[in-house]
């Protein structure tokens, strides 16, 4: 499931991952990041992830968005206590041209901001 974060800097699109993701979840989503895209022009993400399990629909509305906005999506923060997930991220930022990624620990949220702030869009 993704909820929504609110409250964040008005550039920085945030959400948390946690329970069972569905396909659903991406009709949410979606738009969202059209949203964000079309008012900043790039997209900068903070993701917390509490719990990974996703439906195999969903694993395809993941791939299909990942595509869809791979130039728009600028600059991604997660923020996990798995660090494989962290290391991940880290490794696929590193290979894709013009994105950067970070991982954090859980207790490292505000960290995250304050990295994902100093980002350019």
């Amino acid at each position: 499931m993704f909820t929504i974060i609110n409250g964040l800097p008005e550039d920085i699109l945030g959400i948390v991952i946690s329970g069972k993701t569905t396909e659903k979840d991406y009709d949410l989503l979606n738009p969202l990041l059209e949203k964000h895209k079309t008012m900043h022009g790039t997209i900068k993400l903070f993701v917390e992830i509490d719990e990974l399990n996703y439906t195999a629909k969903a694993m395809w509305e993941d791939l299909k968005v990942g595509l869809h906005y791979w130039h728009d999506i600028k600059t991604v923060a997660i923020v996990t206590n798995k660090e494989w997930l962290e290391k991940s991220i880290e490794a696929f930022g590193s290979i894709i041209p013009g994105m950067k990624t970070k991982g954090f620990e859980l207790d490292e949220r505000q960290k995250a901001l304050e990295w994902l702030k100093k980002q350019d869009g």
